[in-house]
């Protein structure tokens, strides 16, 4: 009775050919899923952080077309809509500009503004959105017009100028029947990033690990689940935005939210041993927007001149007193959609970094 209480417990024990390939698979996941963790650790891990219009998302891209192998023309065309989306909302902020300015057009310039905003309303499915020929020949037309460009010139830092309005300027060839987005359009359009994003690629004989997570206050809640292991804090402010409300709260400064933001993350413990680098971004826009905006007129604690190397040192300091004595920190200045910008800011702070490192380890002279 035993023995066969025994045989029947073996012959339970044993696995059927269907439980032996699910129990094969199993461990060949685990095998895969300590492979990834051994390799994460093994990558030189950077978070990519900042508010929502920084241009952080751009870098992500440029990565991509820097240390991989671009875009292929079936993911370029992936950005087809969302350029034309783009270049809608760019047109649709200068035409309400225009109003708010009490810019006049002319008759027949006016005509195709009302067609522009006919078809606006005739759109069914935006996320899907392609412009016909014909509409984007009427936007041109609008867009060369002298009254909108005297908005343009005259009046575009008087308000939040989406970045993509600089691809009005092609709006006919992007809305050309057998138009395919170049790296260039793919780099200088404006996605709201949302969840989190990775990247892998090598630099210089290094594996990287890049994570971007949406900018938006609704997205930072994420930010936590991407801080293991993190070797590099890459944060990125728009210096444009140092006389612009927070789009999320006008109560705030965009550039001082950014501020508060920063300071946060470098104070936080988990990144006691990370490396912080702060790029800089839109700079070109930041040096013309002086011209008519002094940044005393917003920072009221600024005594200088409105030179640009007197503002551009006033905001280095303002983000540099967050620094404690613990963290390596280096700041560029960048213009994220100038991929040789980026290529040559990237590859010095990862060099700054690795010689801090190797000196800290006394390797280094």
């Amino acid at each position: 009775m035993g023995a066969g209480a025994g045989g029947l417990s073996l012959r339970g024990a044993r696995l059927s050919p269907e439980e032996r390939a699910n129990s094969s698979k199993s461990r060949a996941i685990d095998r895969a899923l300590s492979k990834d963790h051994t390799d994460d650790l093994n990558r030189f891990k950077i978070l990519l952080l900042g508010t929502a219009e920084s241009g952080k998302s751009t870098i992500f891209r440029q990565m991509r077309v820097l240390h991989l192998d671009g875009y292929a023309k079936e993911d370029a065309l992936e950005y087809l809509s969302i350029i034309h989306s783009n270049c809608m909302e760019a047109l649709t902020q200068l035409v309400e500009a225009c109003s708010a300015f009490g810019i006049l057009h002319d008759i027949t310039v006016q005509e195709d503004v009302d067609r522009f905003e006919g078809f606006k309303k005739k759109l069914r499915d935006p996320e899907g959105l392609v412009i016909p020929v014909v509409i984007g020949r009427c936007m041109d037309r609008v867009w060369q017009s002298s009254s909108m460009q005297m908005c343009y010139e005259t009046r575009r830092f008087r308000f939040a100028l989406l970045d993509s309005a600089k691809f009005m300027d092609n709006i006919v060839r992007l809305t050309e029947d057998n138009y395919v987005p170049t790296i260039q359009d793919i780099v200088h359009c404006r996605i709201s990033t949302t969840g989190i994003n990775e990247i892998a690629f090598n630099h210089k004989k290094m594996d990287f690990k890049m994570v971007d997570v949406g900018g938006q206050r609704s997205e930072r809640r994420k930010w936590i689940h991407c801080f293991d292991n993190v070797d590099m804090i890459l944060f990125i402010v728009s210096m444009s935005d140092y006389d612009q409300l927070d789009p999320e709260d006008h109560k705030y400064n965009r550039m001082k939210q950014s501020y508060e933001i920063f300071k946060t993350i470098v104070h936080c413990d988990l990144f006691r041993h990370a490396s912080i680098v702060l790029f800089l971004n839109k700079y070109d826009v930041f040096v013309e927007k002086l011209k008519t905006s002094p940044l005393r007129r917003s920072f009221k604690s600024y005594d200088g001149d409105n030179s640009e190397e007197s503002a551009r040192d006033f905001i280095k300091k303002l983000f540099r007193r967050c620094i404690t004595d613990r963290h390596k920190f280096f700041v560029f200045e960048t213009t994220a959609t100038d991929t040789g910008n980026i290529d040559l800011v990237f590859g010095s702070a990862v060099a700054h970094i690795v010689n801090e490192n190797l000196r800290s380890a006394g390797l280094h002279e």
